[in-house]
């Protein structure tokens, strides 16, 4: 008994920490994890409380790659009107990974969130390989690995190039893939566009599909 008894203890022990930095995260924090995990709007004010929280929360349990990545997505919310919160979303981003490097969404972002710093292509390259080889077939992964390639296309190695040309191919080709291509094709540029429609889609008529479905769309937002 006496073993058992210690035994849970130290577990109990070793939990206090997460449970703590969790208490420290809920409230402004855990709405706004929700907004974004929805990707709903977030005030400035509620904002700035959740990024204290989440500071706080990640000080009490560093080694929380959730805490880490959301922490991270809030910086980048944020970098609209911080000029360094881009830079500490990369630094929470490269925390999360230390401790979940088989997360492949962390990669992808940490990827994009490279790419909007101006870093050196080779190092972005890096990062879109290690989401690649963690979640080659992941949605949200191969979202941000094509809106990340595909700007700096020219420049990316071939082996990047065409495991981009088959993330391409794969969210054309899924009906329910295709919907959440809408909003960032909407945001590329023309070079951009050009080349995720050869890549995405097999024939002209899947392209002209897509062309009417983002027709629609945009229409849509405009009401």
């Amino acid at each position: 008994m006496f073993v058992v008894l210690a035994a849970g203890v130290f577990i109990c022990a070793l939990a206090l920490p997460r449970v703590i930095a969790y208490v420290f995260a809920a409230g402004d924090g855990g709405r706004a994890a929700a907004a974004l995990a929805d990707g709903g709007p977030i005030s400035p004010a509620a904002r700035a409380g959740a990024r204290a929280r989440y500071a706080r929360a990640l000080a009490i349990h560093p080694s929380d790659a959730a805490l880490a990545l959301a922490l991270a997505r809030l910086e980048r919310r944020a970098a609209a009107d911080d000029p360094d919160a881009l830079d500490a979303a990369r630094t929470y981003l490269r925390q999360a990974a230390a401790h979940a490097p088989n997360d492949a969404f962390v990669w992808s972002l940490l990827a994009r969130t490279t790419f909007e710093r101006g870093a050196p292509v080779e190092e972005i390259a890096g990062y879109l390989r290690l989401s690649r080889l963690t979640g080659r077939f992941e949605a949200s992964s191969m979202l941000l690995r094509v809106r990340t390639a595909l700007p700096l296309w020219e420049r990316l190695p071939d082996d990047l190039r065409e495991g981009t040309t088959r993330d391409m191919a794969r969210l054309g080709a899924d009906p329910k893939l295709r919907r959440s291509l809408y909003g960032p094709y909407v945001s590329m540029g023309y070079a951009e566009r050009a080349l995720f429609l050869d890549h995405a889609f097999a024939d002209g008529g899947a392209r002209s599909r897509f062309r009417s479905q983002i027709l629609k769309y945009t229409r849509q937002r405009r009401r």
